[in-house]
C-alpha cells in the first residue's frame, strides 16, 4: 500500500501568526485553496482507493477536489492537528515562543506528559495516532490519500517509523508539502518527504 499524506494549504492564521491546533476550526485563504488546487491538478490521476481527512475545515477544503472525484472519504478526528490548550487563537509571541521551545525540549528529552494549560502531550499525540497507524495495518487498499496538519504529520511521520515521539521536532512541514509511505504489510517505508514540486509553478 502506498500513503500519500499531505498537510492542508494556507490559512489565514498562517499568516498571522495565531496558533491554531484542534479547537481551531479555520479556512484556506486564496492561497491555500490554489495551492490545494495545484496538488490536485498533479495527483489527481492516481487511482486512491480512499481519502481521509481530520474532522476540521482546513483538511476536508484543501482535499475537496478529490473528494469530489466520487473517491470513498472518512473524516477521523485523531487526525485532527495537536490541541495547544490555552494558546489557540491567539497571536503568538516572544514568551509563548519561548515556552514553545522549551516543550520541544522536554519532550525531546522524554518527558512525554509535558503540556501546555488545557493542551495535548506528546503521550497523547502518540496514542491517538498509534491508533490511526494500526488503521492504516487493517487496510487492503493499494493507494490512500491522507490530508491533516503540520503538528500531526510530524508526530505520524516518527510514528510510522518505528520513532520515538523526540524525534518529532525534526519534520518539518510546507502547506500541502506531501510525504510518501510504502507500506509491506510489516513496515512503512518513508519514500518522498515534504515534496512542493506542485507549487513550482505557482
Amino acid at each position: 500500500m502506498e500513503i500519500y499524506l499531505y498537510r492542508h494549504g494556507q490559512t489565514l492564521y498562517n499568516t498571522q501568526g495565531i496558533i491554531q491546533g484542534r479547537g481551531v476550526d479555520s479556512s484556506l485563504n486564496e492561497t491555500g485553496a490554489a495551492q490545494a488546487q495545484a496538488f490536485f491538478e498533479v495527483y489527481k490521476d492516481v487511482a486512491f482507493d480512499r481519502l481521509i481527512t481530520s474532522t476540521l475545515k482546513r483538511t476536508q477544503e484543501t482535499a475537496r477536489p478529490f473528494e469530489a472525484l466520487g473517491i470513498p472519504t472518512e473524516r477521523r478526528s485523531d487526525l485532527d492537528e495537536i490541541g495547544w490548550g490555552e494558546w489557540e487563537g491567539k497571536k503568538a509571541d516572544k514568551a509563548m515562543h519561548e515556552a514553545y521551545l522549551g516543550l520541544l525540549q522536554a519532550w525531546a528529552e522524554g518527558d512525554y506528559q509535558k503540556s501546555l494549560v488545557g493542551g495535548d502531550s506528546a503521550a497523547d499525540m502518540g496514542l491517538r495516532l498509534t491508533g490511526f497507524m494500526n488503521y492504516l495495518r487493517t487496510l487492503n487498499d493499494q493507494k490512500v490519500l491522507v490530508c491533516t496538519h503540520g503538528g500531526c504529520m510530524a508526530y505520524l511521520m516518527a510514528i510510522l517509523q518505528g520513532q520515538p515521539l523526540s524525534y518529532m521536532p525534526k519534520y518539518k512541514h510546507k502547506n500541502t508539502g506531501l510525504c510518501l509511505f510504502h507500506y509491506d504489510g510489516t513496515n512503512f517505508h518513508l519514500k518522498l518527504q515534504d515534496d512542493i514540486s506542485h507549487l513550482n509553478n505557482k
